[in-house]
């Protein structure tokens, strides 16, 4: 490989936004390929950074030698967030020869980040990557061998999963060797952790709405671990990471006017929002809106009422080991009810108007009910 530098090691930043999904299988592989005709766009480089085999270094490789891999035809369709759909006819490498080339082994990493040159970060975990055997770098869009402003030099193309996973501008791929795991302590209603924080206007398709600042939510957390990362999940499914010291600053959680609660931030382009947040978390501590978890998490009724069970609630926000543990559900007022998770199936949670909620047990549960919860709590002493 004729352009291989090493440089130091630095760290990805932020990702990208379409709702998407692809449709249609790669073609195999063809002889016969086209560049641009351009040598100066022919030379430009995608960088490849954390390769175990360069200890952690940067691989760079060209345009023009992403071409001599194998190509694949992917047909693509995406709808956008304005509910828009475009087709796309995309041909390139398999990540996995792109990384090969670079003297690499995708197999050997937790996950991946793409950045863009507009910065649009995305991270890719072990799972997205094995469910996309054919994840794909385009460098040919529409028979166009050179891509547009807004495109070049290449395109992740990641069938079958949402929008933000397919990074154009592609200029960085990092290869990750551990992505911490989370441990979800803590389980806060959103109005009841920012209340008092005063929220700012953000500007979003026009309209000035109200949002609030993370690093002001994060201050009232007990630990927020710079090496884990943040997560958003949407009511539609969708599921994004975030690098935590990208978030750490200038990035807001939107509250209220359209797509609301959306992610803001000024390097987050219109379009490559998570619209209609249902919970994020960092690496102890997840956050729910209630009003969104209801609108596509299963309910019950109890007591003439309906709501989210608690314990579905729980592993909704990743905490696995429910029916092992005891937990401590905590009002605002602080009102406290401490009760073992096999038993959180006779709860419900119900919302609020204005962002809060409460929890109600069956008639034939001794526990008493949560007016106004503000939290439920992972107890550790058990």
């Amino acid at each position: 490989m004729k352009n291989i530098k090493f440089f130091l090691l630095i760290t990805g930043t932020v990702c990208a936004a379409l709702l998407s999904v692809a449709c249609g299988a790669p073609a195999a592989g063809r002889s016969h390929v086209t560049d641009s005709g351009d040598p100066a766009y022919e030379a430009l480089t995608i960088q490849i950074e954390g390769l175990r085999e360069l200890g952690g270094g940067i691989a760079e490789i060209t345009v023009a030698e992403l071409r001599t891999l194998p190509q694949y035809e992917l047909a693509a369709s995406y709808r956008r967030t304005t509910g828009l759909y475009e087709e796309f006819l995309m041909t390139g490498p398999l990540l996995k020869d792109v990384i090969a080339f670079a003297g690499g082994n995708l197999d050997d990493c937790a996950g991946l980040g793409m950045t863009g040159r507009d910065n649009y970060y995305c991270l890719f975990s072990r799972e997205v990557i094995d469910d996309t055997p054919d994840l794909m770098i385009a460098v040919t869009v529409d028979g166009l061998a050179k891509l547009d402003d807004d495109k070049y030099p290449a395109w992740a193309a990641v069938q079958g999963q949402f929008g933000p996973y397919w990074v154009k501008q592609l200029e960085k791929i990092i290869m990750y060797e551990e992505i911490p795991e989370k441990n979800i302590k803590n389980v806060w209603v959103f109005a009841g952790l920012t209340e008092g924080i005063a929220g700012i206007e953000y500007e979003y398709y026009g309209s000035r709405d109200n949002a609030m600042d993370l690093e002001q939510i994060f201050s009232r957390l007990d630990y927020v671990d710079s090496k884990a990362f943040f997560t958003m999940k949407s009511s539609d499914g969708f599921k994004k990471n975030e690098a935590m010291n990208m978030v750490k600053s200038r990035y807001y959680i939107k509250t209220d006017g359209e797509d609301s609660p959306t992610n803001v931030a000024p390097y987050v382009k219109l379009g490559m929002n998570v619209r209609k947040i249902a919970w994020f978390s960092a690496n102890a501590d997840a956050v729910f809106f209630p009003y969104m978890l209801a609108e596509y998490m299963d309910t019950k009724t109890v007591k003439g009422e309906t709501g989210i069970p608690l314990d579905e609630l729980l592993y909704e926000v990743e905490i696995d080991t429910v029916k092992a543990a005891e937990f401590e559900i905590i009002g605002r007022s602080g009102e406290r009810c401490r009760a073992p998770g096999s038993e959180l199936k006779d709860a419900i949670m119900i919302p609020l108007p204005g962002g809060g909620a409460k929890v109600i047990w069956t008639e034939s549960s001794d526990h008493p009910d949560t007016d106004d919860l503000l939290r439920i709590r992972l107890v550790e002493d058990k």
